[in-house]
């Protein structure tokens, strides 16, 4: 495949995973909403929330994929317009994204000490001592 069909293939290929992105976003967000907020059973097309949410982030790959190909594909262009006589501004741009992008995954995370098994604050202030809480340093009775 010549290198201008490969960026206009890659181009469109961005685009609808854009489009996707953006309309499986708004529908988790605003019309498959958290059971939590009255979403219990919802489903489109005979996905939940969870299975759209699957298709979302597997979307999300690949459109990361797609732009590795266009910056590859696109490197020349990138080099003349962006670093014109200045190499080291790629590698600070390229080394920022790649800080940007690995800080999620080098960041701590918390477990919380909530037992509340899923049960959310409204959950309990409507069904007190519904929800036991188990102290896992004391032996079971």
């Amino acid at each position: 495949m010549k290198k201008t069909a490969a960026r206009i293939v890659t181009d469109i290929l961005m685009f609808i995973l854009m489009c996707f992105l953006a309309g499986t976003g708004l529908l988790i967000h605003y019309r498959l909403v958290p059971g939590n907020r009255g979403g219990h059973g919802l489903e489109m097309l005979g996905l939940t929330r969870h299975e759209w949410g699957a298709y979302h982030l597997w979307a999300a790959y690949l459109l990361l994929f797609c732009v590795l190909v266009h910056l590859v594909l696109n490197y020349a262009f990138i080099r003349n317009v962006i670093a014109a006589g200045k190499p080291w501004i790629m590698a600070v741009l390229g080394l920022m994204g790649l800080l940007i992008t690995l800080l999620f995954l080098l960041m701590p995370v918390e477990r919380t000490d909530d037992d509340t098994k899923g049960r959310g604050r409204r959950f309990q202030e409507r069904h007190p001592g519904s929800v036991e809480r188990i102290d896992a340093r004391k032996p079971a009775p």
